[in-house]
């Protein structure tokens, strides 16, 4: 396998847990420092993160992320942070991607550009409390973001390509509402946003239409009002039908604005009927609709046995939903949500020998204990080892 040099220590910075902990990526949880503990530009250039950046130039981002990682895949591109050159020569962020760009390509590790992807969440409170959500038990302590990294933002704000506010659900954040609506607008960095689509309000849609946006991703898990009630409501009071109202609103702030748009599903046991009708709800809208299979956010096998305990049948008409899919995804020019629906059914494939039955899942979870108990040098050749066979196993599906 060709060594892949992920560009995510030179260009992102993350706070995905309201505890303040940073990593370049949602999808690798090594902590790189604490926004309580010390500032942006000190965890930036900090040993951790000039570490990291050294592990990847020299072993490759396979070695020390997930095989689920979506760019590992030729996914995410909407991560992709190549069109800096539209962006106005004399402007900041456009001198600081080209400065990183630079030292991305001397493979520097101590940078003086400033992160071009700044993605932070102020709090995991939201005001639904969906089926698969990993935020659950944490939401209900309200840890927020200390005040003084939100009085940082709007330096980086000023120089970053994008801003990204996460959650729980961003909207639902006085603090985040009232820094969107101090953001000059006239600045070039652009938003993006993922939201549960219920608090599309006045006053969020009237920032909405201030601000340069990159991306909007609604998380929808259902494509009937039945699935959505199941799913993502648990006693929260959101209809489906004002969803379906605000989808229209995004799509037609798209017209204006033109920003990526997507809607996202996970797939679990009760969903998988839906993926044919959850794609043209999304085309009907001219949304991208993007379609993983759920993770089991606790690891528990009473998770495993009700959502990721498919049925032949369930497992025939997903494969039949996927091929009567992907020609409508292909006519609309979505590449991401191809592949994604691609990646969907090896998964599966996977899934369905490795991870279908509980008893394996139990086996799995074992042999996941036993690797983490190991010292971090040894974890390393081993998580290689397993790498490359999923990857081996992948390939032949």
């Amino acid at each position: 396998m060709n060594k892949f040099i992920c560009k995510h220590p030179w260009s992102h910075f993350e706070i995905n847990n309201p505890n303040g902990d940073v990593t370049m990526c949602c999808n690798n949880n090594t902590v790189l420092g604490n926004v309580n503990e010390d500032t942006v530009s000190s965890i930036w250039n900090g040993n951790k993160f000039v570490d990291v950046r050294k592990r990847m130039i020299k072993d490759g981002a396979h070695s020390m992320c997930p095989h689920t990682c979506p760019v590992l895949q030729g996914g995410k591109k909407y991560e992709n942070l190549d069109w800096y050159k539209e962006l106005s020569e004399d402007g900041a962020q456009r001198q600081n991607a080209e400065l990183n760009e630079s030292e991305f390509k001397e493979q520097k590790k101590v940078l003086a550009s400033a992160p071009r992807w700044f993605r932070f969440t102020y709090s995991y409170a939201c005001n639904l409390d969906c089926y698969h959500c990993y935020q659950r038990e944490d939401a209900t302590l309200r840890t927020k973001l200390p005040k003084s990294f939100m009085e940082q933002i709007p330096h980086y704000a000023k120089i970053a390509q994008i801003v990204y506010p996460f959650g729980g659900e961003p909207f639902y954040f006085g603090p985040v509402l009232e820094f969107l609506e101090s953001h000059n607008a006239n600045i070039e960095t652009r938003f993006f946003f993922i939201t549960n689509g219920t608090l599309l309000t006045e006053r969020v849609y009237k920032i909405l239409k201030t601000l340069q946006i990159s991306c909007i991703a609604v998380s929808l898990d259902a494509a009937s009002e039945k699935t959505f009630d199941s799913l993502r409501v648990r006693g929260r009071k959101a209809e489906w039908h004002t969803v379906q109202e605000n989808l229209k609103k995004i799509s037609d702030l798209k017209q204006d604005k033109n920003f990526d748009f997507k809607v996202s599903m996970t797939l679990n046991a009760e969903n998988c009927m839906e993926i044919e009708e959850f794609v043209d709800l999304a085309l009907k809208v001219n949304a991208e609709p993007l379609i993983m299979l759920v993770a089991n956010p606790y690891q528990t096998a009473e998770f495993q046995k009700k959502y990721l305990n498919f049925s032949d049948s369930q497992f025939l008409k997903i494969d039949q939903s996927i091929d009567s899919s992907l020609p409508k995804l292909r006519a609309a020019g979505f590449s991401d949500a191809e592949l994604y629906l691609k990646e969907l059914r090896k998964h599966l494939s996977y899934h369905k020998v490795a991870a279908n039955d509980v008893l394996k899942f139990r086996v799995q979870k074992a042999a996941r204990a036993a690797f983490y108990s190991l010292p971090e040098q040894l974890q390393i050749p081993v998580r290689k080892w397993v790498q490359k066979k999923r990857n081996q196993k992948l390939a032949n599906l």
